[in-house]
């Protein structure tokens, strides 16, 4: 396939307050993620339709919102379904339903434990992540459907042995590719991150990712947010100011095309432009 560009989209999101300042206008919101969409679509192969942690957020189903793009724009879609939402029977007829809709790629997370003021509670029928692939892969089969598989990868966690081969895990049970986390901020992590794929002989089959950050408030805020421990060089670049993060960002990209990576995987923070930024 080439380069591979994944870019990251969020689904229609509501506030989940019953207030009126808080009412739900579905159609509106629809279209402005179609029409967000279309902008990013020339920039990207795949879509990835994000799962939203926040609790106090309503959203669309991924998978509705996948099937939607590939219906209303025709692009390449992977909607991310989460283990923690659903008991096995439930899950499994969703990887069935994104069979049936031909969709080109489905994305598998583990996803994070509900904190116990957030009135949500975990599902764990499956034992691991590579358990659900397997399962999916299972059904990929029985369906006869052509869709490719995804799945996370902790970037920085492939210098522990036990790390990479929970990566290999993954690929073996069926996902195509891991997409990274945390960021490949600059050239001097991508060095870093390169190692660490060619020891664990992982280089393509992950897609590295870049985030668009905006200065040094926001870097500190994804950090905490997160749990990222984001390099000096990216502090350093957000003192000097918006283009030189994007610059630096960039710079990332070039250098995974030149230097033969399978892909990209952005994420597109909710702003259209930054597809375009940073990918064209």
């Amino acid at each position: 396939m080439g380069f591979v560009r994944v870019v990251e989209v969020f689904p229609p999101l509501f506030p989940s307050s019953r207030r009126t300042e808080g009412r739900i206008d579905p159609e509106h919101r629809l279209e402005r993620f179609l029409d967000d969409a279309r902008r990013v679509s020339p920039h990207a192969d795949v879509l990835l339709v994000a799962d939203v942690k926040n609790t106090k957020l309503l959203k669309f189903s991924a998978l509705q919102a996948a099937a939607l793009l590939k219906e209303k724009i025709g692009v390449g879609v992977a909607p991310v379904l989460v283990a923690r939402d659903f008991n096995r029977p439930q899950f499994l007829s969703n990887i069935l339903t994104g069979l049936s809709l031909e969709l080109d790629y489905l994305m598998f997370a583990w996803g994070d434990n509900y904190p116990p003021a957030a009135g949500a509670t975990n599902v764990r029928d499956f034992r691991n992540l590579a358990e659900v692939l397997r399962e999916a892969a299972l059904l990929r089969t029985r369906a006869r459907a052509a869709t490719r598989f995804l799945a996370p990868v902790n970037i920085e966690r492939l210098a522990r042995p036990g790390e990479v081969v929970r990566a290999r895990e993954k690929l073996l049970a069926g996902a195509d590719y891991l997409l990274a986390q945390p960021p490949t901020t600059d050239v001097e992590v991508l060095a870093r991150h390169a190692e660490l794929l060619r020891r664990a002989e992982l280089k393509d089959r992950v897609l590295l990712n870049v985030f668009p950050f905006r200065d040094s408030k926001d870097v500190r805020e994804c950090e905490s947010y997160f749990g990222w421990q984001l390099p000096k060089t990216l502090h350093d670049a957000a003192k000097k100011g918006g283009k030189a993060l994007v610059e630096a960002e960039r710079g990332v990209v070039r250098a995974l095309r030149d230097e033969g990576f399978p892909g990209v995987y952005l994420n597109t923070r909710g702003t259209p432009a930054n597809a375009e930024r940073l990918l064209s």
